[in-house]
């Protein structure tokens, strides 16, 4: 009697089986490349949300070109070698290299069983067998089958996101952030965990300054007035500002080296996160009320509208107007903005642990530190760690405000 794999396998001879297969096999699962004939089952491994036929599939898999810098593996069931998941690793960001996995969610609770299979074979595999110095994987707190496993191989919490993720039928669960170490490299720099962070004023939150609506006609363009400042969209003018200050900056603390700008360059960069709607950034000019000098931005930045989350930024350009309060009231402004406007659930930001002062800013705003990154970049002869804040909007609209 002639199986399904066999149809499959003659029908299309590129489909490939474990047999012979030397590592990345499990006890249920083993991971390997997609091939054209796997687009039959991309609901089951792509992780897209909507709906694609398996010709549409198909051309993904073959018109497309490699995602430079990224790898995809289909996470595939031994017994009868069907695809039941799939996973990328993410080799852009060196020392981290990123993994996400999705496995089909009809298995139930096989799926969580697959889904830590698969992780348990490919952080060591990239770690140890690769050299990588570091992978991650971001892990839903109720998900204990792959949390077990992962504690199993040696990975280890090193944050948790609030309320970051919704849940199906409502409900929300906190993410957790693992990392997988290569222990030569932990050798010869000691374990991250271990450093301190740096801290830098008192920690206590400040009372939120509340937008404002003027006396008269507002500002031209503006969605959000405070006492000294308002925003607005980003305008083509605006990249003028951005390239001047670029080249006169005076603090390469708060991003790892500080670059010039073009202002064509600026320009695009505007122009790209406007054009698509709804927008994975939003970003806003922070001007001055007196006289409508544009200072900087705040914006929120890799947007998740299933999850209703995103991670927050800010730039004052002219280091005239930094310590003085405005970045403060404009990240009020844009509070203010993303969570009652555009409904966003929480805001996560991340601080390099040469920056004390900006996680000291963040503190003021109301965000709580729920961990660290480690081992995201690099600088002065090491790798640099970042410590994790989050901010719920329940939280920032308990906060007490100040009077207008």
């Amino acid at each position: 009697m002639t199986t399904s794999l066999e149809i499959r396998q003659k029908t299309n001879p590129d489909l490939l089986a474990s047999t012979g297969q030397a590592y990345l096999v499990g006890e249920e699962v083993y991971l390997r490349p997609p091939v054209p004939a796997d687009a039959e089952y991309d609901s089951a491994w792509s992780g897209i949300v909507f709906p694609q036929s398996p010709e549409q599939a198909r051309r993904r898999l073959t018109d497309e070109p490699d995602s430079s810098g990224r790898a995809s593996l289909l996470i595939v069931r031994r017994r009868d070698d069907r695809p039941v998941g799939g996973c990328t690793v993410d080799y852009r960001g060196f020392p981290h290299h990123q993994v996400t996995v999705h496995v089909d969610p009809l298995y139930g609770e096989r799926a969580l069983a697959w889904k830590a299979e698969a992780l348990a074979m490919i952080l060591p595999w990239i770690v140890d067998d690769q050299q990588c110095p570091k992978a991650g994987v971001d892990v839903p707190a109720r998900e204990a089958p792959v949390i077990e496993a992962l504690d199993a191989v040696g990975a280890r919490v090193s944050a948790r996101f609030r309320e970051k993720l919704a849940l199906p039928g409502g409900g929300r669960d906190d993410e957790l952030i693992y990392e997988y170490l290569h222990r030569g490299w932990m050798e010869r720099l000691g374990d991250p965990a271990e450093v301190a962070f740096p801290r830098t004023g008192t920690g206590e939150p400040r009372p939120v300054t509340p937008p404002v609506l003027p006396a008269g006609d507002p500002p031209a363009n503006a969605m959000r007035v405070g006492p000294r400042v308002y925003l607005r969209p980003p305008q083509e003018s605006d990249a003028l500002a951005l390239a001047h200050w670029s080249t006169r900056e005076v603090d390469a603390s708060w991003d790892n080296g500080r670059y010039p700008a073009s202002t064509g360059g600026a320009t695009r960069w505007f122009e790209g996160f406007q054009k698509k709607l709804p927008p994975e950034t939003i970003d806003f000019a922070v001007c001055l009320r007196e006289n409508d000098e544009f200072i900087g931005l705040v914006g929120v930045l890799d947007i998740d509208y299933r999850h209703r989350i995103g991670e927050s930024a800010s730039m004052i350009l002219n280091p005239s107007y930094r310590e003085a309060g405005y970045g403060t009231e404009a990240k009020h402004l844009m509070f203010d903005h993303v969570f009652n406007t555009v409904g966003l659930h929480a805001l996560q930001s991340y601080v390099m642990f040469e920056n004390p002062r900006s996680a000291a800013a963040l503190r003021k705003q109301g965000y709580r530190e729920v961990g660290r990154d480690h081992w995201v970049d690099f600088r002065d002869g090491s790798f640099v760690s970042f410590v994790c804040f989050d901010l719920l909007a329940s939280d920032w609209r308990a906060m007490p405000r100040s009077e207008p």
